[in-house]
């Protein structure tokens, strides 16, 4: 099993708190009055979506975890831990460390949920001309 460090869990839960801060943004505040209203369900928009964010984003914390075990396991083998190495060593991750497969398959999940969801803001946000 890898060792699991502060860095997989620090991490994940920096980009977690990260993406969803953002909506608190005095720049990002008109695209949502634009998009779900001034006070939707009676509460301010920044909250709505940050309460929104934080549970349709959560998933994505596990996948960003598990991509850090497979970071950590590439330092350790020596290999290259660069952009494109990093994904060439994840991609083959499961053959060469079994134990890291479930962590292999919850990555690329994780990336396909974060891809889909980020598509979906896309096309709402197209759709309502913003």
């Amino acid at each position: 099993m890898p060792r699991k460090s502060r860095m997989s869990y620090a991490l994940p839960a920096v980009i977690y708190i990260l993406l969803i801060g953002t909506v608190f943004s005095p720049d990002v505040q008109p695209v949502l009055a634009k998009a779900f209203g001034r006070e939707p369900f009676g509460f301010p928009v920044a909250w709505v979506v940050a309460a929104v964010q934080a549970i349709v984003l959560f998933p994505f914390v596990f996948a960003v975890h598990h991509f850090m075990l497979i970071a950590g396991q590439a330092a350790a083998d020596g290999r290259s831990i660069g952009k494109v190495g990093l994904l060439v060593y994840a991609a083959s991750v499961g053959k060469l460390h079994p134990q890291l497969r479930r962590s292999q398959i919850i990555s690329v999940a994780g990336l396909v949920y974060f891809v889909l969801i980020c598509g979906a803001w896309i096309a709402y946000a197209d759709a309502k001309g913003i």
